[in-house]
């Protein structure tokens, strides 16, 4: 589906022109692209950490890490600085610690170095750390790794508190990573609904324990899973049913915000009209009461009707100026539309009439073959498409010119109509005001003595509160008709998405799915039958002749090899498919404690290795106590260890 009769389908189901939708989209700041995202690779390059450590062994360190592709091990006795090590290398590129580092731990330390390539670009991550806290955080950016130590750097972000650096690393790693803000339900908000980024995707890089309840991300919230799921899927317009979903869901909040606003307005002023009213017929008895000679009661009288023209003629002239406004509008959108299709025209002669030599991408000779194919087939030398420059296109395009100056024909007469119709409103309500003003000039003039002084004010109290009750009843509450095309289009914008995406899964999860299995049961998971994964980031999970299960029943050790598989099974889709999913970086904490045998543990630990060396995209960092195990069992891998026996890995 493209992005053409996606518009279309949306105006069909939401019951509106076309031209509505794409006002809409506009006014939502909705680009509606439906085209994949580019790949998001994340790979670890250096990590430096330099400090001074107070207690043993004490003094200062400073130590460089390498990083390469496939499988690097960490090992390392226990508190010798292993998870530690992943949760420097967080801090980095999530923007913030978790709360796994300990304190004591941040304190040794002064600066942090980590070098990364994100979506091809080199990222250099620089912290330097007093006492425990972030005192300066700047990224660096260059073409290439090596780049980033020389006067190529160019420096992208510089922040001097911990919040600064988080809140600047967030929005860099969304944009390069082609990421949207991701929503749940939350009893904590008033809302019920809170919002997620950069730091909710990391956690799908850096696996939590294997008892850990989440299949993705390291906390459990509802549908938080499934979302993260949908996009490393990269299903067709997830990015985009985001951007919509949320768009709605501010539209919604908006609106039942102006909804409370408008029922506190209403009974505000439906209390003030009872109270005028009721002021308004007290004044009417007390001036009945004190009415004398005839003249003064057909002055009265006629002070109360010009009093009514004036409230009348101020409605109208109100009404045509909100009708002379829309017209205006109408007439500027004709112009723009009329302006846009012949600028279209003549960008379109002007590119034809162009004969390019090379590519203008690569610049590469354009070959003769394809200029003879463009002179006998009509088909562009470059992208080999049909010119789109026929006589029945030309007429198109004329047509469409044509019809567009009928509508600006007609618009400019209607606003010139409004125009008229505006200035003979301003005129009709200015002589019923002056008719009023001279009506109580005559009243004025027909009274005398205390009591004729009474009525005068009187008069003026009930011709005043009159035109105040009369305002407070026109006065409406009520939505317009652009608000509800937004809600209709919006809508019926997410219903198209979820319904092609629906279509979609289908054949993506029969994929998925089988993946899934085959690498958990590779991981040793034995007795794994199959597994059923859905959009809500669900796994339900069949054992050979067993009933249905659900990944949180799993064991540790099941939960972690089913978490390691389906991240695994993301990346063979993107791989197989060419398509943006998960970043390809892996950080693993001790998968050996969630083994009791060693077979089971050098079972895994090889179908990593096998794994990583079959994945090219794939980089995985592991930490173990246990270097004997790894050594017996790794043939191909990275193990980086402690300088020395029993001394800490930094």
């Amino acid at each position: 589906m493209n992005t053409a009769d996606f518009v279309t389908q949306v105006a069909v189901r939401a019951g509106v022109p076309l031209p509505a939708v794409d006002r809409v989209f506009q006014e939502c700041g909705i680009v509606p692209a439906l085209g994949g995202t580019l790949p998001r690779p994340v790979a670890l390059r250096r990590l430096r950490v330099v400090g001074s450590r107070s207690v043993e062994p004490f003094g200062s360190f400073d130590r460089e890490f390498i990083f390469g592709p496939g499988l690097t091990v960490l090992a390392a006795d226990n508190l010798r600085g292993k998870t530690s090590l992943l949760e420097l290398i967080t801090w980095c590129l999530r923007g913030s610690p978790r709360s796994n580092l300990q304190g004591v731990v941040k304190g040794w330390l002064s600066r942090l170095e980590c070098d990364v390539m994100v979506a091809g670009r080199a990222l250099g991550f620089r912290l330097g750390i007093e006492d425990g806290q972030l005192v300066d955080g700047r990224v660096l950016s260059a073409a290439d790794a090596g780049g980033l130590a020389g006067r190529g750097a160019v420096e992208i972000i510089r922040a001097s508190d911990p919040a600064a650096y988080a809140s600047m690393v967030e929005p860099l790693m969304m944009e390069l990573l082609g990421l949207e803000m991701l929503a749940s339900r939350s009893s904590r908000s008033a809302s019920g609904k809170a919002s997620h980024g950069w730091p909710a995707y990391f956690g799908a890089l850096y696996l939590p324990p294997g008892g850990d309840p989440a299949l993705l991300g390291d906390v459990v919230i509802a549908g938080l899973a499934g979302r993260l799921l949908q996009v490393f899927l990269d299903l067709p317009g997830a990015a985009l049913l985001t951007r919509m979903k949320a768009t709605r869901d501010q539209i919604a909040d908006a609106d039942r915000a102006a909804d409370a606003d408008a029922a506190r307005m209403h009974a505000l002023l439906t209390a003030q009209r009872h109270e005028a009213a009721a002021e308004l017929e007290a004044a009417r008895q007390e001036l009945a009461s004190l009415a004398g000679s005839s003249t003064i009661a057909v002055r009265v009288a006629s002070v109360s009707d010009r009093a009514a023209g004036a409230v009348a003629a101020e409605a109208s002239l109100r009404e045509a100026r909100e009708t002379f406004g829309l017209l205006r509008w109408q007439r500027q959108t004709d112009e723009r539309r009329l302006n846009d299709l012949r600028e279209d025209q003549a960008a379109r002669s002007l590119f034809h009439a162009l004969d390019p030599q090379v590519c203008p991408r690569c610049e590469r000779p354009i070959r003769p073959e394809r200029r003879a194919a463009e002179r006998l087939h009509d088909i562009c030398a470059v992208c080999t498409e049909p010119h789109e420059h026929g006589p029945e296109d030309h007429d198109r395009a004329k047509a469409a010119e044509v019809e567009a100056g009928w509508r600006l024909a007609a618009s400019r007469a209607a606003e010139e109509m409004a125009r008229k119709h505006l200035d003979d409103a301003v005129l009709y309500a200015t002589d019923r005001r002056q008719a009023l003003s001279a009506a109580e000039r005559e009243l004025d003039l027909a009274r005398s003595a205390d009591a004729e002084e009474r009525r005068h004010d009187l008069v003026r109290r009930v011709a005043r509160l009159e035109g105040a009750v009369g305002a407070w009843e026109s006065l409406t509450t009520g939505t317009g008709r652009r608000a509800d095309d937004v809600r209709a289009v919006l809508d019926a914008a997410i219903a198209v998405l979820t319904d092609e995406q629906t279509t979609a899964s289908e054949a993506l999860f029969l994929e998925l799915n089988a993946d899934i299995a085959e690498l958990a049961r590779a991981f040793g998971f034995r007795n794994l039958d199959r597994v059923v994964a859905d959009r809500a980031g669900r796994l339900q999970v069949y054992k050979t002749g067993g009933p249905r299960e659900w990944f949180g029943t799993q064991s540790p050790g099941e939960r972690l090899r089913l978490r390691i598989a389906v991240v695994v099974a993301l990346l063979r889709r993107g791989h197989r498919h060419g398509v943006a999913t998960h970043p390809g970086l892996l950080l693993i904490d001790s998968p050996r404690s969630e083994e009791v045998q060693d077979d089971n543990a050098a079972a895994l630990l090889a179908a990593l290795e096998q794994l990583c060396h079959d994945t090219p995209d794939l980089q995985l960092l592991v930490t173990t106590a246990d270097e004997n195990l790894v050594r017996r069992t790794l043939k191909r891998s990275t193990i980086i260890t402690p300088p020395g026996p029993g001394e800490p890995l930094w």
